[in-house]
């Protein structure tokens, strides 16, 4: 071996264990941030579930059993709350939370499960919900359409996301990554990211009208289980990143 591929092999061993040695430093010494949703710490769940409300406007909740397949893929410090929010008329919202603990891959892009789970994607748009409490703002929100046949009808999924921990809110997957790791590489601190995601099915044609009304139900839930303000976020432009 000649010098320069010797000098090429040491350079290389020396990234290698200096990498491992602070990702093992940052693990045993990292600080886990607080959530931005706010939890039922009167259950009696070894994980507090997030405190989602009974009712919202004209719907009523009911929780959701959240399937074997969702808690097999996910990591086990991870908490999932979920309530379906039934109106008089027979609409339905899906409200679900996803929140990290140590292990920080239990939050991703909801793509990745609605195309597991037989969802065509049709449209992705960066959009905002104008919000009123506890101040007035702009929720910054992805908004998916997804089309899926079954029995031989065609439906129309529809589906709002954002990210949130006790400093930010965004619609961004990427920058939510930057922001944790900007953290983790600066204040030890592993920020407790929740994926917030509302959902619903209609008719194709329907999709519209379903839109305004699972606006208007964000506009009413996400104060009384969000604890952070899209005020409180770091001002990324939602529109440039997913």
């Amino acid at each position: 071996m000649n010098r320069q591929s010797f000098l090429m092999l040491a350079c290389v061993v020396l990234v290698v264990s200096g990498s491992g040695f602070f990702l093992r430093y940052w693990q045993s010494n990292q600080v886990m941030g607080s959530p931005g949703v706010i939890l039922d710490e009167d259950s009696s769940m070894d994980k507090p579930p997030v405190r989602l409300p009974d009712w919202v406007l004209n719907y009523v909740g009911e929780d959701l059993e959240v399937s074997e397949v969702e808690l097999e893929a996910l990591p086990e410090d991870t908490t999932i709350t979920r309530r379906r929010y039934k109106h008089p008329n027979g609409f339905f919202i899906d409200l679900t939370v996803v929140l990290m603990g140590l292990d920080r891959t239990s939050i991703h892009k909801p793509q990745f499960c609605l195309t597991g789970a037989g969802f065509h994607i049709e449209e992705t748009t960066p959009t905002t919900i104008q919000m009123h409490q506890p101040v007035a703002q702009a929720l910054p929100a992805m908004r998916l359409k997804t089309l899926r046949r079954f029995q031989g009808q065609e439906y129309s999924g529809l589906l709002y996301y954002w990210f949130v921990d006790d400093q930010h809110v965004t619609s961004s997957h990427s920058e939510r990554m930057w922001l944790m790791v900007k953290d983790l590489f600066t204040k030890g601190r592993l920020q407790r990211w929740a994926s917030i995601s509302v959902s619903s099915i209609v008719i194709p044609g329907q999709e519209e009208n379903a839109y305004r009304h699972m606006e208007a139900f964000i506009r009413a839930a996400a104060p009384v289980f969000q604890s952070t303000t899209a005020l409180g976020s770091s001002g990324g432009d939602p529109s440039q990143s997913q």
